[in-house]
């Protein structure tokens, strides 16, 4: 009888644990993965810290951990459809402007400059859109050359690469 309570109770914990193990991985900011959760408002703000986890990563050392974009991409696409449904509006057009300007990055990077302009012009629209002042691509470039600096989490011979650039 010790046995069998001593068993189903270590069945419990063990089953308990990993689905613990389970839904926190799930939450994890930096992974695209489905939200576990079924809540709109809840569903907007863990998109919201998927996205922010993900521009950081593209801001550090000039995005080589990684390709943190379909990250960026998925964040947007998951605030865009729980946003209206919570009664929020997060301003998504700047969002897809910053995710558009760092593909231009990638793009002028690789020497596609067809693929960098399209993705500068459509940045261009969605600032203009979004109300700001400059919409011009450059002027977001600038700020997110600032704001990767600012947040620069690699070595200094890196962070020197990023300033020479």
């Amino acid at each position: 009888m010790c046995a069998v309570i001593v068993l189903g109770l270590a069945l419990g914990f063990g089953v308990g644990f990993a689905t613990s193990v389970v839904r926190t991985t799930l939450d994890l900011p930096f992974l695209a993965n489905p939200d576990s959760t079924r809540d709109n408002f809840t569903s907007v703000f863990r998109a919201m810290n998927r996205l922010a986890a993900a521009e950081m990563t593209a801001a550090s050392c000039g995005g080589r951990r990684g390709d943190p974009l379909p990250v960026e991409e998925y964040a947007i696409r998951a605030i865009q459809e729980r946003s209206p449904a919570a009664g929020l509006n997060p301003p998504l057009d700047v969002a897809r402007a910053t995710l558009a300007v760092r593909r231009a990055m990638l793009a002028e990077k690789n020497g596609n400059s067809q693929l960098k302009t399209q993705y500068e012009e459509t940045a261009q629209q969605l600032l203009q859109k979004s109300g700001w002042k400059d919409p011009s691509p450059d002027h977001l470039r600038e700020i997110l050359r600032r704001m990767d600096m600012e947040g620069q989490t690699c070595s200094a011979g890196a962070a020197k690469e990023g300033q020479s650039k």
